[in-house]
Order: C-alpha cells, then sequence, then structure tokens
C-alpha cells in the first residue's frame, strides 16, 4: 500500500471509531429530560439571591476579612455573585452561545448528531472518490466502508420528518384531541388547554395575553437550542449529567480528535453554529414583536404602576426604551464574541 492508501485507511478507521464512541455514550441519555431546564432556573436563583446578598454585604464583609488579614493568618475573601458572573463569562469565552439549556429531548440532538456525521463523512467520501494516488482496490474498500457508516448515521431528511411525522400529527390532532376531551368529560375533568385558558383569561390582561403570544415563538426555539448544545456538550466532554453544559466543560474534546483525523488527510471541515443561528433568530423576532407592541407593553407596564399606587412618570418610557435597546445590543454582541472565539478555541 501507498502513503496515501495508509493514510486514508487510517483516517477512515479513526473517524468511524471516533463516532462510534460519540454514539455509545448516548445509549443511557433519557428521551425526554427537564433537568437541564430545572439546573438552569436554579442556578439563576442561586445567581439572584448572591447578587442581592453581595450588594448589601461585600463590600463590609470584605473589609472585615482585609483587616482581619493585617494579622498572621489569612482568610478567604468573599467574592459572592462574581463566581456566578465569571462562570458566565468563561462560558461565552469558550464559544458557547449565550443562553441556558430547556427541556432536553434526545431524538432532537440525535438528528444533529448524525447530521454531522453525515457531513464529515460525505466530504472524506468525496476526497477517497477524487483524490489521486489511491490504489482502485484501497478506493473501493474505503468508499463500500464509508458507504456503509453513511448508511447508519443517515440523518433525517426536513422533507421525511414532515411527511412521515409531522404531517400525520397535524392531520390527526383533531380527532384525538375530541377522542381524549370526551374521554375527560365522561371522568368530569378538563383539558389541560382549557384549564389554561381559563385561567388565563381570569388572571391576565388583553395586554398581557398579546404579549405572551408574540413571545412564546421565541421561547420554542429554546428546544432546539438544547439538543444542539447537548450534541457540542457530547461532542466535548461526554459526561451525561453536563452535555447540555457545553460551557461548563474545558478542552475541544472529540472537535480535535476529528479535526486531527481529517488533517492527516488534507481536509478541514468546520461546524456549522446552528445554536448561534436559532438564538440570533430568537432574539430577532423578540425586537420584531418588541416594536409590534411596544404600546401595548408601555400600557401594561403603566397598569403595574397603577395597582402598586405608584405614579409612572414620563421620562420612564424613554429608560425602558434605552435599556431595551441596550439589552439587545448586548446579546448580539456576546452572540458575535462566541462565534469568534469558538473559531479560536477550535470547538467546532
Amino acid at each position: 500500500m501507498s502513503d496515501a492508501d495508509n493514510a486514508f485507511a487510517q483516517a477512515t478507521d479513526n473517524l468511524i471509531s471516533l463516532y462510534r464512541s460519540i454514539e455509545r455514550s448516548t445509549l443511557d441519555l433519557p428521551l425526554v429530560s427537564f433537568m437541564p431546564v430545572l439546573i438552569f432556573f436554579w442556578s439563576i436563583l442561586k445567581f439572584y439571591f448572591f447578587f442581592v446578598v453581595g450588594l448589601l454585604l461585600i463590600v463590609p464583609t470584605n473589609l472585615v476579612i482585609l483587616i482581619r488579614n493585617l494579622f498572621p493568618g489569612h482568610w478567604r475573601y468573599r467574592p459572592f455573585f462574581l463566581r456566578h458572573l465569571y462562570y458566565a463569562w468563561l462560558w461565552i469565552w469558550r464559544g458557547e452561545a449565550p443562553t441556558g439549556p430547556a427541556i432536553f429531548v434526545r431524538p432532537l440532538s440525535n438528528i444533529f448528531m448524525k447530521g454531522h456525521f453525515e457531513h464529515r463523512l460525505r466530504r472524506l467520501r468525496f476526497e477517497i472518490l477524487l483524490r489521486d494516488g489511491l490504489s482502485d482496490a484501497t478506493r473501493s474498500a474505503l468508499l463500500t466502508r464509508v458507504d456503509a457508516a453513511l448508511e447508519r448515521w443517515k440523518s433525517p431528511k426536513f422533507a421525511a420528518v414532515f411527511f412521515t411525522v409531522l404531517l400525520p400529527g397535524i392531520l390527526s390532532f383533531p380527532s384525538w384531541y375530541k377522542q381524549l376531551a370526551e374521554f375527560l368529560g365522561s371522568l368530569g375533568m378538563q383539558m389541560p388547554t382549557e384549564i389554561v385558558v381559563s385561567f388565563a383569561s381570569q388572571h391576565m390582561s388583553n395586554i398581557a395575553l398579546r404579549l405572551l403570544a408574540l413571545f412564546s415563538l421565541g421561547y420554542l426555539l429554546a428546544i432546539p437550542v438544547t439538543a444542539f448544545l447537548a450534541k457540542r456538550g457530547l461532542f466535548i466532554g461526554r459526561e451525561p449529567d453536563r452535555i447540555c453544559f457545553p460551557g461548563g466543560q474545558e478542552g475541544s474534546g472529540a472537535y480535535f480528535k476529528e479535526k486531527e483525523i481529517l488533517g492527516g488527510v488534507g481536509l478541514h471541515a468546520r461546524e456549522a453554529p446552528i445554536d448561534l443561528w436559532l438564538l440570533a433568530l430568537a432574539i430577532s423576532l423578540g425586537v420584531v414583536g418588541q416594536l409590534l407592541v411596544w404600546d401595548d407593553y408601555i400600557a401594561w407596564v403603566q397598569m403595574q404602576y397603577h395597582n402598586l399606587g405608584l405614579e409612572f412618570a414620563p421620562q420612564l418610557k424613554s429608560q425602558m426604551a434605552i435599556q431595551t435597546f441596550l439589552i439587545y445590543v448586548l446579546l448580539f454582541a456576546l452572540i458575535v464574541v462566541a462565534a469568534f472565539r469558538r473559531r479560536k478555541t477550535g470547538r467546532a
């Protein structure tokens, strides 16, 4: 075998072996898990608690520690919420999307994972097919092996998913919804949707309902973003309890190994930043929704001030507009930083 034959045979074996080990780590993952979103919200609550406590106590507490450290011995300073801010910044600096996980759905994460495998294997297949210097026997054997791997990790196309899953589900939704409603009605129970609608109509104003309807679409994108975060966590660390938190893991994991394998045969490929694209889309929808319901939003805030017995000063409207604009600018800036750092760190 020539050097080219050896290089491509080794690259094919190592790449398929790497993908098998990644897929093996998904076998014990739950089908659906709410733990990522619970952990995320618990972290937000902890940060808010330490932030409030820190604003009140960080200066006097550390002043006492400073005076104590003037004498022999040493006490550790209390940063309170600074550790949480450092974790958030480290998340962005490692090239991860400035968002947290929501509900984890394993089939959706597997689609992203198989799509990654398929894209790299097809690129390798084209290189094997077109590369000069490979013997016919080696080329045929490698193509057969890559084709078998592609058949195994073939990602479902959108059209196939739509016609086999989404469309039948949409068409059958009225019938099974009616059957479920009749069954619950025979038990003297209401449908969950009826309970939610009844609760919303009694406890939420029309303005709040419009705001909720406009922003709900953006939040639905959190589920595919979570699936993509889990896919990245598999490539970086493959720890089952941390796959939805790739920003909390160091190194580049399988991304580095994959680049090393493909680089051995002169191939270079990068992962499409789908999570950054979806997050930018969600933020853009938020901007559009904010502009469409801005007057309703101001009216809702005025109503809340009135209910609390406070006066809504006219200058508060301009201050709210400036704050909202700065928040969206900050979010887009964090996305740009994450995209830049992702290329620098090699975690793609």
